[in-house]
């Protein structure tokens, strides 16, 4: 049991970026929805890259939008139908990749390649999900089109129908570049027996990481040696991610990593090692958290099937970036400076955002509809359970639904307010962070020392 516990923990710190860590579904990897693009450009040059698609113009006054990703979406398919039919004079072309799992790295930078090479020689596609794409970069080098500009000058576009709190904080260099059709929910899963037990009180909407090793000395005993299941390099890399503004400005390509802020991270998670605070031993308090869709919270709660009683509470916030939960951007899609139907992309985007898109509460992303996402309640208040994999830490028995926690969940989603990436070249420097830091915490180098390397790592690739 504490080896399992270890590998899934490790992971979710290693990979918290990715769709799914704790459950709930993503996009497929086959190609099973969609329009291929690695068909039709198979048929053409034998290659799975996304070519110049054209967009912007079609035959007998026809608009067609491009509309390019990575791993096919069943929503994005349901959308184009139901959008052409509303719009007869509207194709949207789906373009994605047909990949496996040992091919997908390779796919997914040519992909990227592919892409950012056409934007830049002004071609590709009118509208790009930018999940997997270096969008800060993009938006520095103006191949962006500013979705806040269009949705101020828009009168149907209601800001109130949405997660605005959402909208607000997915911003890339003071503008909505990357509009969020839905998103994740990060945060802690508490055990509320050990809890309890300990008499701690918890205010969890305004503690700090300060706070948060305060009271993990409380809490601290022979029946739970450690507070949170990690090592040290896992630990700094997840609190760097959550407050990746205060170390990096993507967008500008500037890294802030040889700072007092960034040693004295180091040195308070090192501290939190030696207290004990962190480490493998037992049955943890926390478990860090992704929450997926509303199903998945149910799944989530249930302790990933380890039979604990959790309960979702806010990530404690760092000194210098205040309080609020934690969120990550998901299906985000942006228009091309470059596209000649700019009008008919942003009134698809509006079309993908209301609740004319049917959404399931089990599939991966609450939507940020309002009204979509309380349809997704009430499905689930009806349903009455929530079905889990049959290979999957529930072995397929399904988890049931708490309407009061439920109820409850909305006042985190409102909450959430800090954005954590979720691309490619995070991932990357999260790997770089990890892998430098071990020399820190196992004292063969100093913090100071770490952080330079660090600080020279990510500067290079954030400006290659």
């Amino acid at each position: 049991m504490k080896k399992k516990i270890s590998l899934v923990l490790a992971n979710c710190l290693m990979l918290f970026t990715v769709a799914a860590c704790s459950g709930g579904g993503g996009g497929s990897q086959s190609g099973a929805s969609g329009t291929n693009a690695a068909d039709s450009n198979k048929a053409k040059t034998g290659d799975n890259a996304p070519q110049d698609s054209g967009g912007g113009s079609g035959t007998g006054g026809k608009k067609t939008i491009v509309f390019q990703m990575f791993f096919p979406d069943e929503r994005f398919q349901e959308a184009k139908k139901k959008y052409e039919a509303l719009h007869p004079d509207v194709e949207i072309k789906l373009e994605d990749v047909q990949t496996d799992d040992a091919h997908l790295e390779a796919e997914m930078e040519k992909f990227q390649t592919g892409v950012s090479t056409a934007i830049l020689a002004g071609k590709g596609p009118d509208l790009i999900q930018l999940d997997d794409l270096p969008v800060e970069s993009y938006v520095r080098n103006g191949l962006l089109v500013n979705l806040e500009t269009l949705m101020s000058q828009d009168a149907s576009f209601n800001k109130d129908d949405y997660f605005t709190n959402i909208l607000e904080n997915a911003k890339t260099g003071g503008g909505i570049y990357k509009m969020p059709l839905s998103f994740f929910l990060l945060g802690l899963s508490a055990n509320k027996e050990a809890i309890a037990q300990s008499g701690v009180q918890i205010d969890d909407q305004t503690w700090s990481w300060n706070d948060f090793a305060e009271i993990s000395k409380k809490l601290v005993s022979s029946a739970y040696p450690n507070i949170i299941y990690a090592e040290p390099q896992d630990m700094l890399n997840w609190m760097v991610s959550d407050n990746a503004s205060l170390f990096m400005d993507e967008a500008k390509g500037e890294a802030y990593f040889d700072s007092a802020s960034f040693t004295g991270l180091m040195q308070q998670v090192k501290t939190m090692s030696e207290d004990g605070i962190i480490g493998t031993d037992g049955n943890p308090f926390f478990f860090p958290v992704q929450i997926n869709s509303p199903g998945d919270y149910f799944k989530a709660l249930d302790g990933g099937g380890r039979g604990l009683d959790m309960k979702l509470i806010v990530k404690p916030h760092a000194q210098d970036i205040g309080v609020g939960g934690y969120f990550q951007v998901y299906r985000g899609v942006g228009i091309s400076a470059n596209s000649k139907v700019k009008e008919q992309a942003w009134d698809f985007i509006k079309f993908m955002m209301s609740d004319q898109v049917s959404a399931s509460p089990i599939h991966a992303g609450f939507p940020i509809n309002k009204k979509l996402y309380d349809q997704e309640v009430a499905q689930l208040k009806k349903d009455g359970t929530v079905p889990t994999e049959k290979e999957g830490p529930h072995h397929g028995v399904p988890v049931k639904v708490n309407e009061e926690e439920l109820d409850g969940l909305k006042k985190y989603l409102t909450g959430a307010i800090h954005p954590v990436p979720r691309n490619t070249k995070s991932t990357k420097i999260n790997e770089m962070i990890r892998e430098e830091s071990r020399a820190f915490f196992s004292g063969q180098k100093s913090a100071e020392e770490v952080a330079k390397l660090i600080q020279n790592k990510v500067t290079t690739f954030l400006n290659e």
